[in-house]
């Protein structure tokens, strides 16, 4: 009974505001580094590329390739200095592999890696944007456009490094390979597996490989202002499952007591009102540990005292989508097809969930969860194409990742960083041949309210933040490019 008193009080304290928000005060000897860059050219240079239209799509016949060549050349032009000293071959005629040589060949080469392309912008969507989403406009302290933040804005920023770094006649000690890959929106298969195939085949071993990824989060608890940079050191797999049911059809007036839409919706919401289980343990308790100190007094006692409070975090993380994900496999509702006539009962009808499975689940945990759910034999499971399992977890205690984290504390005075999961999948999970150190960290500063940005209406990144972005970007080829 005790326990249930103290579980109650604090549930009903643990998320609600107290009177005035938890500031954070906190002291650091570290100096962000300054480098003499030229806002105005750099801003000037994000703005351009923003205005090529490397849209990906699943049919490449619908693909506009003049754009992606466009693309390449306004590469070129504008970063010259990178292409008069570092290497590049065109993989799969529009991904480009570059690599910087360095002094000493007895080091692991490391690798960056990012992608151009972007999805598309839905028909009707571009009269919703505040700015034309390939306009590359430049207003209110924010560069607008599709790319913005994914990954255009990465790959740019690390263009504006190379080109700084070679400019001002910095030499590697490791050899660097920079990938920018032209298909990651569509699974990376023409760009990256190629480019990772390319490497196996020469016996590349890399030291680590850093790619798009999580951001600096900001607001990410509520009360805790302080910012957590979120290190990915995993991904999620991620599966589609096809609900398919078939029964006689009719003409309206004389419906049937059970119905395809009917069925199939009893289904998918037996699959909502109970999701797959969620486990605080792992990365998550990783991830939520640095900003501990920084909660308010009933926050701190429910996260140092988790033997007691488990449940009481799982559920109270369990209600923001984003906290949601990194806790366990979710479930996406995102294709419904059923009947073709107002008066005409369908009889076939399918659903198509997304799963983005957790590291604690597999594609046939999954599986396995839809069955037992939906409870009925007549309806067809099916397991689509392109099923992945989640990544690895690469190591916290290893070099490469410490020297991120320390790279990314040098850079930022106010943020705290931590290992996370990374939610989204991206191109790093075509080079787990390659290196078991991979990290997935982009230095975007965002909160709760730019979720609905990336793959979304009026993408933008500020001004100041694509600065800090390239002088991140610099500081960690200077420090991933010594002997570590």
């Amino acid at each position: 009974m005790r326990i249930t008193l103290i579980g109650i009080l604090v549930s009903s304290f643990l998320w609600v505001s107290c009177s005035s928000s938890h500031k954070v005060s906190q002291n650091t000897s570290n100096s962000a580094p300054s480098y003499d860059l030229d806002k105005n050219v750099a801003i000037d240079r994000l703005s351009q590329g923003l205005q090529y239209q490397t849209v990906s799509l699943e049919d490449t016949s619908e693909i506009d390739f003049e754009a992606y060549d466009n693309f390449i050349a306004f590469l070129d032009e504008n970063y010259p200095n990178v292409h008069e000293n570092i290497e590049r071959e065109r993989i799969s005629q529009y991904s480009l592999l570059y690599k910087w040589e360095g002094a000493n060949t007895g080091l692991k080469p490391a690798m960056m890696i990012g992608h151009y392309d972007v999805v598309p912008v839905k028909y009707g969507d571009d009269t919703l944007w505040q700015y034309a989403p390939f306009a590359g406009e430049v207003a209110e302290g924010f560069v607008w456009g599709r790319g913005a933040l994914d990954d255009k804005g990465g790959v740019m920023s690390i263009m504006e490094a190379l080109e700084y770094l070679t400019e001002q006649g910095f030499e590697p000690e490791r050899t660097f390979y920079i990938a920018l890959h032209h298909d990651e929106e569509v699974g990376g298969v023409r760009g990256a597996q190629q480019i990772a195939e390319h490497l196996e085949e020469q016996n590349i071993e890399l030291a680590y490989l850093v790619d798009e990824g999580l951001p600096i989060a900001e607001e990410i608890i509520e009360n805790v202002e302080v910012p957590l940079a979120m290190i990915g050191v995993a991904s999620k797999g991620s599966v589609n499952i096809e609900l398919r049911y078939s029964q006689d059809g009719g003409h309206s007036s004389m419906p049937t007591r059970t119905s395809v839409i009917g069925t199939l919706s009893n289904a998918v919401n037996r699959i909502e009102r109970k999701p797959m289980r969620a486990s605080y343990s792992g990365l998550i308790v990783e991830t939520f540990e640095p900003l501990i100190p920084y909660m308010t007094f009933t926050q701190r006692l429910a996260f140092n005292n988790t033997w007691l409070f488990k449940g009481i975090i799982k559920n109270k993380l369990s209600n923001n989508p984003a906290t949601n994900a990194a806790l366990r496999t979710t479930a996406a509702k995102t294709i419904f097809e059923a009947g073709f006539k107002e008066n005409v009962l369908p009889v076939d009808g399918r659903v198509i969930i997304n799963f983005r499975i957790h590291p604690n689940d597999t594609v046939e945990d999954v599986e396995q969860y839809v069955r037992s759910r939906i409870k009925n034999s007549n309806i067809d499971v099916r397991v689509m194409d392109r099923a992945r399992n989640p990544s690895p977890v690469s190591s916290t205690r290893a070099v490469p990742y410490q020297m991120l984290k320390q790279t990314i504390e040098g850079a930022f005075n106010q943020v705290l960083v931590a290992p996370s999961l990374f939610i989204a999948a991206s191109d790093a999970r075509h080079f787990h041949g390659l290196t078991s150190n991979i990290y997935r960290f982009r230095p975007i500063r965002a909160r709760h309210e730019d979720r609905s940005r990336v793959h979304g209406i009026d993408e933008r990144i500020s001004v100041e933040n694509y600065m800090e972005m390239i002088r991140f970007q610099i500081r960690l080829i200077e420090n991933g490019a010594a002997e570590l």
